[in-house]
């Protein structure tokens, strides 16, 4: 399964901020052409490299972001964490070494949206799964404990 989409929120949000004030600053460009030329364009040279700056920064987060998995198999669990040209993480827990799993739910965002963390003794700490109730059900299941 996949991280929950909550982990595009940020990154969203700083592209909605980035690209208005992008807008704006081409807006401003414009009205003042007319009165100060230099000022026109050094305005429309900052919004310019402001909106593709953000472009670019925008495609490259959703690169990265699209790259988590979690894996529950009949004898582990593996969570992969890619990030594109940078880094590789891949978690991988036995489930003779994990004793209890949990599921954690803080905040009124985790409860609304249902996400939340799965967490276990044997050190497993795995950030935005969806439905984590039903994930550790899934784990226990394949686990025999229920």
């Amino acid at each position: 399964m996949k991280e929950h989409w909550m982990k595009y929120v940020p990154s969203v949000i700083i592209y909605i901020l980035l690209t208005g004030i992008s807008v704006l600053l081409f807006f401003f460009a414009g009205m003042g052409v007319h009165h100060y030329m230099w000022l026109s364009h050094s305005t429309f040279l900052i919004a310019l490299t402001l909106l593709c700056v953000s472009h670019h920064w925008f495609f490259w987060t959703l690169l990265n972001e699209d790259l988590g998995l979690i894996i529950i198999t009949d004898r582990r669990v593996i969570f992969m964490e890619i990030r594109l040209l940078s880094q590789d993480h891949i978690y991988e827990i036995s489930f003779e070494k994990m004793r209890m799993v949990h599921a954690r739910k803080q905040g009124l965002f985790q409860n609304i949206f249902r996400y939340g963390t799965v967490w276990s003794e044997g050190g497993l700490n795995i950030p935005l799964v969806p439905h984590p109730n039903s994930v550790v059900r899934d784990i226990e299941r394949a686990m025999g404990m229920k």
